[in-house]
């Protein structure tokens, strides 16, 4: 901040890669102390490419449904090259333990895991900001707001996250450690 401050510039939003799944190497640091900067986080990826929505399933992810060049011949598998499927579908298998934990969570509130999983970012205190393929996934999306976790099932969660002993830093070529422009 004193950088910024040094030549007349107010930092006001920082854009992070920010999720259950993203909160080490430096994220969870981050938002910290933009916390008491007074600055905004806005978190990119807080469902992790899908992850934390409960799509990727670590059951029968052994058949992704690749089509001969690369293009995804499963409806729900649209939008991600034959890279970005496979390495979600291996991530898919170390955060089963998570999503359970986050099943729970969403069958004791009557929330989706997607939404438990944006209420996560909001509890402490970033803005996430979730892509959308249709209008049903507004709408889940929207259902993240008006409530929040108790600090007993955040900690649950971010116990459960540890357990996976794995960061979502991204897929194929959209990650967090590179630029990426058009995502």
């Amino acid at each position: 901040d004193l950088y910024f401050k040094e030549r007349g510039v107010p930092l006001v939003a920082n854009q992070i890669n920010y999720s259950l799944l993203y909160r080490k190497s430096g994220a969870q640091a981050t938002v910290d102390v933009c916390k008491e900067l007074g600055i905004t986080v806005l978190a990119y990826f807080p469902l992790a490419m899908g992850l934390l929505t409960g799509k990727w399933k670590s059951t029968g992810l052994e058949q992704l449904g690749v089509g001969p060049v690369g293009e995804p011949t499963k409806p729900e598998l649209t939008g991600k090259s034959t890279l970005e499927q496979l390495e979600i579908a291996e991530q898919a298998q170390k955060v089963a333990p998570l999503l359970r934990a986050m099943e729970e969570v969403a069958a004791k509130r009557g929330k989706t895991v997607s939404q438990v999983a944006l209420n996560w970012v909001i509890c402490k205190g970033a803005i996430p900001i979730p892509g959308a393929r249709s209008a049903a996934q507004v709408a889940d999306n929207a259902g993240a707001l008006g409530w929040r976790l108790s600090a007993g099932e955040v900690q649950e969660l971010e116990d459960a996250a540890d357990a996976c002993e794995c960061e979502f830093a991204g897929a194929g070529f959209k990650r967090s450690s590179s630029k990426f422009v058009g995502y």
